[in-house]
């Protein structure tokens, strides 16, 4: 890498133990259509040869577009944070070393960022399974909803200005899962002249050696992550262009960890098994749900976004879902319906 090359994009790949999947990940980079990249491979203490496949890929791509840090294995999140203060780039785009992405994937994101003078740029993803088999789409339809109101709170099909990031200093909860939520709640609701395109180039590999797929930690839950970051977004609302639908995306994020994250299965296909629930964990997570939500939005209830019948693109379990979040807030019956819900759904 050189200090002085001004790069269009900085991708930061954390990788562990990633030699079965690494290859196809490095190709996909290699053949991009937009070639102004730089890539940050942080090797987050492999023992197979992940190193190595590294190392290959920078013979060919050059010595000054493939910086290679290698660290004792502390997490993905601390090798993303490694990776974001070693990049030199304009923007900042995070790909997974088991992940891969269409060719002009970074052409699409660069160019949007560049013709709207825009600090994020969100485009959907694919989930597929090792074999290449679809899990789900995920795609911002905004072109035929411009008001579309969800938003994925992970990195992937995601560009962040550098310089952006470094203001606000947006990083990764380290050693924590769920890291990529609150850092993505700060970076959509602070950032310049967002775009969201109707376009996913970006394809993330599950596998039973996914972070999706482990057992919760009680201690890696991101409580306190969460809560800097509604606290620190809420303290520049004139940098939030509608505080409503900011609101709604933590009530969606809420609803979503409490009743699907921590479920048997994580997709309804069942194919991949993930994370056990944990009734001592969910009972705490409620608890503090039911802190959280009338803190920092006294008036949660009176979302315009809220309704079975809002937003009637949005799936029904998605809107019936956080319909009965809140009403489960308002009348503090959080915790009894969701010990119930688990000994259903398990």
């Amino acid at each position: 890498m050189s200090e002085n090359k001004n790069w269009g994009i900085s991708v930061i790949m954390p990788c562990y133990n990633s030699e079965l999947y690494i290859d196809k990940t490095l190709k996909s980079l290699y053949g991009q259509s937009f070639q102004d990249f730089e890539l940050v491979a942080v090797n987050d203490g492999s023992t197979d040869n992940t190193l190595g496949a590294l190392e290959n890929f920078r013979q060919k791509l050059g010595e000054e577009r493939v910086h290679i840090i290698s660290v004792e294995n502390g997490g993905q999140s601390r090798a993303r944070n490694i990776g974001m203060d070693a990049a030199v780039g304009k923007y900042i785009v995070f790909l997974d070393s088991d992940d891969f992405v269409d060719v002009d994937y970074l052409e699409v994101l660069y160019n949007a960022a560049e013709d709207n003078d825009s600090e994020m740029v969100l485009t959907g993803q694919h989930k597929v399974d090792v074999n290449g088999n679809t899990i789900a789409n995920i795609c911002y339809p905004v072109d035929q909803h411009p008001e579309y109101v969800q938003r994925q709170l992970n990195p992937h099909g995601k560009l962040y200005s550098r310089e952006f990031l470094n203001r606000h200093n947006i990083r990764f909860a380290e050693g924590k899962l769920y890291e990529d939520n609150p850092f993505n709640m700060m970076a959509m609701f602070l950032c310049k002249n967002q775009v969201i395109l109707p376009y996913n180039g970006h394809y993330q590999v599950i596998h039973m050696g996914s972070t999706m797929t482990k057992a919760m930690d009680p201690e890696k839950v991101p409580y306190e992550a969460i809560e800097q970051a509604i606290d620190y977004t809420l303290s520049h609302r004139e940098l939030i262009k509608d505080e409503s639908v900011f609101e709604f995306m933590v009530l969606s994020f809420m609803t979503y960890f409490i009743f699907q994250a921590n479920r048997k299965h994580i997709y309804a296909s069942g194919r991949i098994k993930g994370r056990k629930s944990s009734p001592a964990l969910m009972k705490e997570i409620c608890r503090y749900t039911q802190r959280l939500i009338p803190t920092y939005f006294p008036k949660y209830y009176k979302n315009p976004h809220v309704g079975v019948f809002k937003h009637m693109y949005l799936s029904i379990w998605q809107r019936l879902g956080v319909s009965v979040f809140v009403m489960l807030l308002r009348t503090h019956t959080l915790w009894p319906f969701t010990r119930i819900f688990y000994l259903v759904a398990d």
